[in-house]
């Protein structure tokens, strides 16, 4: 399971990993807005993922300890989403580069995904993003932003570029587990549909 802390942790970790290390006491609260902003999100289903299960036939679920989450860390992606919202420059290019290193670790470390299956009751599960929904994080990294850093004018631009670029970024998830359920003794492939957790 993902949480604030967490998300924090690894953005710190990753801050002097731009072209420009993202320091003091600015950044430590956007930080802090980005990993309240991305936790809640993910709370409220702001990323779906859909998979292909193999096994017994049957109704199962996912069974959320076994599951393991992968991403790539991927700058580009969320660079691009700062400079869609007209963030240019080297800091913005140094934030997207610390946000994609920080979401990676975090993600591949913690995450983990929690769903039901059709068709397969017991056996094992593939699965990739494949919704997510950047109005509602650009919505909660304003609102974090707003409470911890005030209201500025640039605000709307940042939480603008950073919705875009975590999303496009999170598009790029991929996961395997078990399915658990009643067993059978036919084979089968099913679907799962599931939610970051």
């Amino acid at each position: 399971m993902i949480t604030p802390p967490q998300l924090y942790a690894d953005l710190n970790r990753a801050r002097d990993g731009g072209i420009f290390e993202l320091e003091g006491y600015t950044f430590d609260k956007l930080a802090w807005a980005i990993s309240f902003a991305v936790a809640t999100w993910l709370k409220t289903g702001g990323v779906l993922i859909k998979g292909v299960s193999t096994g017994t036939a049957g109704a199962g679920a996912i069974n959320v300890p076994t599951t393991r989450l992968v991403l790539v860390s991927n700058p580009p992606l969320v660079i691009g989403g700062l400079m869609s919202a007209g963030m240019l420059g080297p800091l913005s290019v140094s934030l997207g580069m610390v946000v994609s290193k920080g979401l990676a670790k975090t993600f591949t470390k913690s995450g983990q995904y929690a769903g039901g299956v059709v068709g397969v009751g017991v056996g094992v599960d593939v699965s990739k993003a494949f919704v997510v929904n950047p109005p509602l994080l650009i919505a909660q990294l304003l609102a974090y932003m707003t409470a911890m850093m005030g209201a500025g004018p640039a605000a709307a631009q940042m939480a603008t570029g950073l919705g875009t670029g975590i999303s496009a970024h999170l598009l790029t998830l991929t996961g395997t587990g078990t399915v658990v359920g009643p067993p059978s003794p036919a084979s089968a492939m099913g679907q799962s549909t599931s939610v970051v957790i």
